[in-house]
């Protein structure tokens, strides 16, 4: 199992490696404590926003979510239908990183 964590800013990179496992197990209970905090920080902006998006009347309202969602199932079917016949026609040209 992978123990280091390797991450980089700018042009600056360096290494998280904890020397026994307890400073291990403390890095990893901290890590997960931060990313749940960070969910939920992100997940109260989302309410304050949606708060504020739920004023306008093009925003769907209760009951009408279900609609909602089947109408983004048929965007996103369109979309990757749409890259595939462009692919296909030679429209597009996808290069795999």
């Amino acid at each position: 199992m992978e123990t280091t964590i390797t991450t980089s800013t700018g042009r600056d990179s360096w290494e998280i490696a904890p020397t026994n496992t307890v400073a291990g197990v403390i890095l990893g209970v901290l890590f997960i404590y931060l990313f749940y905090r960070h969910f939920m920080f992100t997940l109260v902006f989302m309410d304050l926003f949606f708060g504020w998006l739920r004023k306008f009347n093009w925003f769907p309202k209760e009951g009408k979510r279900w609609k909602t969602f089947i109408h983004w199932l048929i965007a996103a079917a369109l979309y990757l239908g749409f890259l595939s016949v462009a692919n296909s026609a030679g429209w597009l040209e996808l290069i795999p990183q």
